[in-house]
């Protein structure tokens, strides 16, 4: 797995050995100064669309930027349209795809993975979803996410959750019927709509186990408190009204 880190210090190396300034980079690539920048200080990678116009520029070779052979061949073939012979031959997997994410586009990301499902047979796992999760769009994800036997480990599906929006992440919830314990979604809760959480509240009242809504107390609206409390109170307790309080 190539590092974002020492791929910037390299186009910084090759740069100075070029005798150029970063704003004269940016110009050869027809780029702005801060994406040079950003480069160099490993906050981002060249799309690979810049690639061969980069080490081109630099006078290197792209295995001599990138410093990871498996990696630097994937693009080269990427760049020429070779991908799909190539992860078939090369047996290119998942953890492959997103370690080269950084520098591929979306979509590339997508139909790489799809090639290597198609053409290796792999399986997607839960893992794999959350290390492709920054490289994906959100309908990729989901598409996966339905297909996927994982809605009753809402533990894992909390790794994705900053990948996710607040009405893809309630729909997951929603196709639980039974999700017992809350403690489970207490990871999601920062990013559940607060309908789903009242949702969740009512399950757990019509259950009779309001001991288990005390991680979602500070997500809680205030009517929803209010009922909790309404109930700890009519139960006499005040064990759990305590923890409640801070909230109402």
């Amino acid at each position: 797995m190539f590092s974002t880190l020492e791929v910037g210090r390299k186009i910084a190396e090759f740069r100075k050995q070029k005798n150029m300034t970063q704003m004269e980079l940016a110009d050869a690539l027809g780029i702005s100064y801060q994406a040079v920048s950003n480069w160099e200080r490993g906050n981002s990678m060249p799309d690979i669309s810049k690639l061969s116009e980069l080490v081109s520029v630099l006078d290197c070779t792209i295995d001599e930027l990138l410093g990871n052979k498996k990696e630097s061949d994937l693009f080269q073939n990427i760049i020429k349209g070779k991908e799909k012979e190539y992860v078939k031959e090369q047996k290119i997997s998942i953890e492959d795809v997103a370690s080269a994410g950084p520098a591929l586009k979306p979509s590339q990301t997508e139909s790489l993975l799809e090639t290597i499902i198609t053409e290796n047979a792999d399986k997607v796992s839960l893992k794999d979803l959350v290390k492709v999760a920054p490289f994906v769009s959100e309908e990729y994800l989901m598409q996966w996410i339905d297909n996927l036997d994982i809605l009753l480990d809402l533990n894992g599906v909390t790794a994705l959750a900053p990948f996710l929006s607040e009405d893809s992440l309630d729909r997951i919830v929603e196709k639980i019927e039974t999700i017992g314990d809350l403690s489970h979604v207490v990871g999601l809760a920062p990013f559940l709509s607060d309908k789903t959480i009242n949702n969740l509240v009512d399950m757990a009242l019509a259950k009779g186990h309001i001991g288990d809504c005390v991680g979602l107390y500070p997500f809680l609206e205030s009517d929803t408190a209010r009922k909790l409390a309404d109930q700890l109170m009519k139960e006499g307790n005040m064990k759990e009204f305590i923890k409640l309080a801070p909230f109402l």
